[in-house]
């Protein structure tokens, strides 16, 4: 295979944490051995992303002038604004609001994304391809697929969208200045290849009107390190011999950490040594709720290491997300490694995850419905074994990171022939 020039773009990269950043990172690591990779980016660091809503971040956050650096083999570049240029783009980003009628707003969400054209220019001049990572600001991506067009090189793109579900219907809820909008969608209609995460999303968006032959399900793998230590991670916070529930991830609402909290109580009437560990960076909300939940069993971390997350990882019992708004969940993965059983929120990219279950409990983020399946598990050591030992055997079938970089460069290879 011959080396290829490949620019991956995405509003926030790696060392920021999230699950675009992290699966990005990951690919650029393997492909970088054999490639030559640019990685273009507005924000690089989980300070900046979180000092205020995104778009407006990824804007008055940049640097003022471009930041280089190495990621393995790759060269990470952060798009510069100077303060006229921050200046003129943040109303831009403002106006994109429910409140603002389209015919007013659309004109100036174009002239937003026409000013990043130019700047996107400036980087991708040599390369083959661009791959476009959506971590929730469109007009990025739109912005790249416009280079790509007027370059006349392939353009890939992962829309990683997070879907609404009610009585068991998928939907996509679009807004201004959310995480998805028409311009997202349009893009994903004319990217020259659509990365999904499951088969479930490939079928959406073809139900949407995508072409079926330009998507390809292409899935994400686990992100640990060599150097956990479970037994070590339990002395740590003085819990050895004791049930450890996990909650692995972005403390964000609307993953459903309320509900676990509530689940907890119901849980300590019949088992009530068991620990909830809460690892993760904490967002929006995040302190608020812990704060109106103070016990001794309950333990937030905040951000950690890779090893320390994999040693949570290690030491858990079972590993609890009952998130309705994933695109895969890549921590299930991860916590099948070490065959630990999952819960996860009943919607149909976990159910295609878990094998319908076979993996873990499907749940609605219902505090009683979550309890219930949280003792099930810690009532049945052998069920416990086997969710998590189908988990495993699926991950090493068909989630290792080696295949899932040989499935790209495949896709690759095949536009740029």
């Amino acid at each position: 295979m011959n080396s290829l020039k490949i620019a991956y773009i995405l509003p926030v990269y790696w060392p920021a944490i999230g699950g675009c950043e992290i699966h990005t990172h990951e690919l650029v690591k393997r492909l970088s051995d054999k490639h030559k990779i640019k990685v273009i980016t507005q924000i690089n660091n989980q300070d900046d992303k979180l000092k205020r809503e995104l778009w407006f971040a990824a804007i008055l956050q940049a640097p003022g002038k471009v930041t280089k650096y190495l990621d393995h083999k790759a060269e990470v570049y952060r798009i510069p604004l100077h303060l006229l240029q921050k200046a003129f783009l943040f109303p831009l980003a403002r106006v994109q609001s429910t409140r603002i009628p389209g015919p007013v707003r659309d004109p100036l969400a174009i002239l937003l994304s026409k000013f990043f054209e130019k700047k996107l220019m400036e980087f991708v001049a040599d390369c083959d391809l661009i791959h476009c990572v959506h971590g929730g600001v469109s007009y990025l991506g739109y912005a790249a697929l416009k280079v790509a067009k007027k370059k006349q090189i392939p353009f890939v793109y992962t829309p990683v969208p997070h879907f609404y579900y009610q009585e068991g219907y998928a939907e996509m809820r679009f807004a201004p200045r959310g995480w998805m909008n028409r311009f997202w969608f349009n893009i994903c209609r004319e990217a020259d290849a659509l990365i999904t995460m499951t088969d479930f999303e490939k079928k959406f968006f073809v139900k949407k009107g995508v072409l079926a032959e330009k998507i390809y399900h292409v899935g994400v793998g686990p992100v640990l390190s060599n150097n956990g230590n479970g037994l070590e991670f339990r002395r740590k916070y003085h819990v050895d011999g004791k049930y450890i529930v996990l909650f692995l991830g972005r403390n964000v609402e609307y993953k459903g950490i309320e509900e676990i909290l509530l689940a907890a109580r119901k849980v300590w009437q019949r088992y009530p040594d068991v620990y909830f560990f809460f690892v993760g960076p904490q967002e929006g909300r995040a302190k608020q709720i812990f704060a109106n939940y103070i016990d001794r069993r309950i333990i937030t971390t905040g951000s950690v290491s890779l090893s320390e997350k994999t040693s949570a990882l290690m030491a858990c019992d079972i590993l609890c997300m009952p998130s309705l708004q994933e695109s895969l969940g890549g921590v299930f993965i991860e916590a099948w490694m070490y065959e630990k059983p999952i819960i996860g929120g009943n919607i149909p990219p976990i159910r295609e995850l878990t094998g319908n279950g076979k993996g873990g409990f499907l749940v609605n983020p219902n505090p009683e419905e979550i309890a219930r399946r949280i003792i099930n598990l810690l009532e049945d050591r052998n069920l416990r074994q086997a969710m998590g030992k189908w988990g495993k055997e699926k991950v090493l079938a068909n989630c290792t990171w080696e295949k899932i970089a040989g499935k790209l460069e495949n896709i690759y290879t095949q536009l740029v022939a």
